[in-house]
């Protein structure tokens, strides 16, 4: 089972950041998923390298939604400021893998979840009712067109490297869902195995009981 389970409940009705915030969710479950595994520190790497960029192009995409209006300029302080924080953690973290960390704790792990499911749902969610109180419709409209501008700035090389992280995106999930699931496996056998186990105990325990 993945650390993160998407849900309705943290769309936004905004297709694209949905969809991003979905892809941010399925990194995290990767990384989750190398703490009840051996992963190498260079695939370790690798990951962090992935997050960092996906984290920086989707809180610029948020950030330049926020600056075609209908957001309150505190709020957009405040919500660039936690986008900032982020960063920087993340900037960190990875600074400690360049210099000699292996693995990522399952405690650093549930920061990480802890954080992006409260943006989802009350920084980002309050930017989107913004947006859609200042005009309906209007917060699907620009994040459209910034996709679609995102994507022509594209050269070939860049879109068709673009999609092989997607690919490669897709499959770590698969593993991780194949590594989940054998895992399971693994536990339902122990658990079975157990029960076997008290029942002998108890079965013993009440003989002797009889024979005293």
């Amino acid at each position: 089972m993945h650390i993160i389970e998407w849900s309705n409940d943290f769309a936004l009705g905004i297709d694209e950041i949905d969809e991003q915030h979905k892809a941010l969710v399925g990194m995290i479950n990767a990384l989750d998923a190398s703490t009840h595994a051996e992963y190498s520190a260079d695939k370790m790497r690798r990951l962090l390298a992935e997050l960092n960029d996906y984290v920086r192009e989707h809180f610029g995409f948020e950030e330049r939604l926020m600056a075609g209006g209908g957001c309150s300029p505190e709020f957009v302080t405040r919500h660039c400021g936690e986008h900032a924080y982020f960063r920087s953690v993340l900037r960190d973290l990875t600074a400690d893998f360049e210099n000699g960390r292996t693995s990522i704790t399952v405690t650093l792990i549930e920061y990480l979840v802890h954080w992006l499911l409260h943006h989802i749902a009350v920084v980002d969610r309050a930017m989107a009712q913004q947006l859609n109180a200042a005009e309906p419709e209007l917060a699907a409209r620009v994040a459209a067109a910034l996709m679609q501008e995102m994507t022509d700035d594209l050269t070939d090389s860049e879109r068709r490297l673009l999609s092989e992280l997607r690919r490669a995106n897709e499959k770590l999930e698969e593993e991780v869902h194949e590594r989940t699931r054998a895992l399971s496996e693994k536990t339902r056998k122990l658990e079975a195995d157990l029960r076997v186990m008290q029942a002998e105990v108890a079965r013993l325990t009440a003989q002797l009981a009889a024979r005293g």
